[in-house]
């Protein structure tokens, strides 16, 4: 949902819109009753400006789209597909194995992301070397267990901005899919829910959240 008026473009376009539907109510008003042009101004008024509220700013950056879109100095080997992981959770589990392979079964390079994850109500104090130490333990375990399935992996943790870091691996390394791990089925932290979203409304790449699951 976007402001109303943001410039004087803006602004010309809102005053010729309601110009244009005064003119018209006016109309209705005289092939009827005052009363029911005003009532036609109110209600086409509400619609228009309902539309204009919803509708797509295009002057919004997307940063994650111009991310993957600009040239990506360390991308994958020719022949070979790309995946992000995104660990919120530490990588295992057939399901995972399996998604990241694909159906295909062609070379794959995997570039792995541990955010440091926080809480919403202690993000202002949370500790970030104990978050940053989660994370380490979090993207050893992941790489291990990547290189272990045969996987030609490698990997960062992320800063503060989980978002802003998923902007960095994409410019450097693009990516053919992105995969979310999660700790379950549904989602229930808000930053994985604010990385699905941002993911899913800028990528045209398929965007994946996979529970991890340990392996029997």
């Amino acid at each position: 949902m976007r402001f109303p008026i943001r410039s004087e473009t803006d602004a010309f376009r809102l005053t010729v819109a309601t110009g244009a539907l005064a003119a018209l109510a006016v109309v209705i008003g005289l092939l009827s009753t005052t009363l029911v042009g005003v009532v036609a101004f109110a209600a086409m008024g509400l619609l228009a400006l309902s539309a204009y509220l919803r509708s797509a700013d295009r002057e919004r950056r997307q940063p994650l789209r111009e991310a993957a879109e600009a040239p990506h100095p360390r991308g994958a080997r020719a022949g070979a597909r790309h995946v992000l992981v995104v660990a919120n959770e530490p990588l295992e589990g057939e399901a995972l194995r399996e998604r990241i392979a694909g159906a295909e079964r062609e070379r794959v390079e995997i570039d792995v992301l541990a955010p440091v994850l926080s809480s919403r109500t202690h993000l202002a104090y949370t500790d970030i070397d104990e978050g940053m130490r989660q994370a380490r333990r979090r993207l050893e375990r992941s790489l291990s267990w990547a290189r272990t399935q045969g996987f030609l992996a490698h990997g960062r943790i992320g800063d503060a901005s989980p978002t802003a870091s998923i902007e960095d691996e994409l410019r450097d390394f693009g990516a053919d899919e992105v995969i979310v791990v999660t700790s379950g089925d549904e989602v229930d932290h808000w930053q994985e829910r604010e990385q699905l979203r941002r993911l899913r409304e800028e990528l045209d790449v398929p965007i994946v959240q996979v529970a991890a699951v340990p392996s029997a």
